[in-house]
């Protein structure tokens, strides 16, 4: 929470709602704390979305479960071991957000608008939402997303979007680092199909981090897409 946020006013912030929280809401927290009295980003309401689980093998099924698109078995290098037709369980999750997680966040707190922050298949439950309900996020800061999941059936996922002639109002941060080369790592290639339809409300940002692979480009990919999409500069 914002230190000046006073539970009986009237003043808005703006959310920052943290999917695979044990690796960003932290680093969220301490961007928002070190660069909003700098005015670099605005002061902020942070909440992570976690798995509650003690393990960290087990956390990882977990997510690949909640947030891939489709059923479909996963690489070994993943380290999913959850069968494939326990898999693809996105849609489901993302109704859970719509109808009970986001209501109970606004009632608790003024919220003025809404950041989806996520990372690898976070980040590919963000561009599922993305296409399914883009209203439900102002602002999506996807952060190397899993676009390769199931032979690329993201990239089929947004020719049937574009198909349907509609708009796509959101505002879009999307990233990967440099070192991420191997044959899970089409993010450039994803962005640049999702750019050259020119939607119509789509507003969207692209950066390369040098130096940076899939895990260490985290840190970095949070704090540079914050203030892309909430600068107050």
């Amino acid at each position: 929470m914002p230190p000046t946020y006073d539970p009986k006013g009237d003043e808005s912030h703006p959310l920052y709602l943290c999917f695979d929280a044990m690796w960003t809401y932290g680093t969220v927290v301490d961007t928002v704390r070190l660069l909003a009295p700098t005015k670099e980003l605005p002061k902020a309401i942070v909440v992570g979305v976690a798995h509650d689980e003690p393990s960290y093998k087990n956390v990882i099924q977990h997510r690949a479960m909640d947030f891939t698109t489709t059923a479909a078995d996963a690489p070994p290098l993943t380290g999913v071991r959850v069968p494939g037709d326990q898999l693809g369980g996105a849609e489901q999750f993302r109704q859970w957000l719509e109808a009970d997680l986001i209501p109970l966040l606004r009632s608790q707190y003024r919220i003025s608008e809404i950041t989806f922050v996520g990372h690898s298949f976070s980040a590919l439950f963000g561009v599922h939402v993305l296409f399914e309900s883009s209203a439900m996020f102002d602002h999506y800061l996807l952060a190397s997303p899993s676009v390769w999941w199931d032979d690329q059936v993201m990239f089929d996922k947004e020719r049937e979007r574009y198909a349907t002639g509609g708009s796509l109002h959101a505002h879009v941060f999307m990233s990967k680092g440099d070192l991420e080369t191997d044959e899970l790592s089409f993010q450039k290639e994803f962005h640049d199909q999702l750019a050259s339809r020119r939607y119509d409300g789509l507003r969207l940002h692209w950066q390369l981090f040098p130096n940076e692979n899939h895990l260490s480009v985290v840190p970095v990919s949070l704090s540079h897409g914050l203030r892309v999409l909430h600068s107050t500069r």
